[in-house]
């Protein structure tokens, strides 16, 4: 029988693996704004759109 992991413990592992889904699905989301856009607008368009909105989020505090 294996010992039982403090609480504090298994609330941090917890947290790690909430945050590494989040991310995942943020980039799975991304993605699929992405290749909507391609359905509809021209690859220069979406390069533009997209190059605004990482210098927008460059430039957030």
């Amino acid at each position: 029988m294996q010992p039982k992991r403090p609480v504090k413990d298994i609330e941090q592992m917890a947290a790690v693996q909430t945050a590494a889904f989040l991310r995942r699905a943020s980039i799975t989301y991304l993605e699929c704004c992405v290749s909507l856009m391609m359905t509809h607008l021209q690859r220069e368009e979406v390069a533009s759109i997209l190059e605004q909105e990482a210098d927008m989020l460059r430039r957030l505090d």
